[in-house]
């Protein structure tokens, strides 16, 4: 007899960012002058300051990232080569300020997220999934299997995580006054070769 878990559906991928200084050095370029979230259509329930950036400026720096991912696919999946291109839309740098944070949400409009941490120290915000289905088990089961309906990943600075769209997240308060700085994107799963792709 065994443990078998019937749908795989909530995951991700984590790994090192492989031109993580030459990114940085690039982030590095905007500061709290070119904040604008007006420009976004969400962000009502969540406190920080984000950055919004047009894809084509990000395409050949995230190129590496995206490899590591495509790699990982091909080899557990048996693919010679990925059958889609990977759609970038919309990114944003977040800056997190002491006591800012994100609400829980999802991007399930989306096939990917992409989140990229560029520091970590005491006292810093972190990142968790949550799971939507919590209420299917009754407590007892709960207590049984030692079950939490949030997993926060353990991020270093210069890590990269990809994640389906559909995955609830959100980030906890950030109780340091260093500004806590990370890039996210959304992808989509495409094979129109028309559609700009990286």
């Amino acid at each position: 007899m065994s443990y078998n878990i019937v749908w795989g559906s909530y995951f991700y991928w984590r790994y090192k960012i492989p031109n993580f200084n030459e990114f940085l050095s690039k982030i590095e370029t905007y500061t709290e002058k070119d904040i604008d979230n007006t420009k976004f259509n969400w962000g009502n329930a969540c406190e920080s300051d984000k950055i919004l950036l047009a894809p084509e400026d990000w395409q050949s720096l995230m190129q590496p990232s995206l490899d590591l991912l495509s790699e990982d696919i091909c080899r557990n999946f048996g693919y010679k080569k990925l059958p889609y291109n990977y759609l970038m839309l919309n990114p944003w740098i977040n800056f997190y300020k002491r006591n800012q944070y994100q609400e829980i949400h999802n991007h399930v409009e989306n096939s990917l997220v992409c989140v990229m941490f560029f520091n970590k120290g005491p006292d810093f915000s972190s990142f968790y999934f949550y799971d939507r289905n919590n209420t299917c088990l009754d407590e007892d089961m709960k207590q049984l299997l030692q079950y939490t309906n949030h997993h926060h990943v353990d991020y270093k600075a210069g890590d990269v995580i990809f994640f389906p769209g559909h995955m609830l997240h959100g980030v906890t308060p950030h109780k340091s006054d260093e500004v806590r700085k990370t890039f996210s994107g959304n992808f989509n799963l495409v094979t129109d070769k028309r559609l700009w792709h990286i």
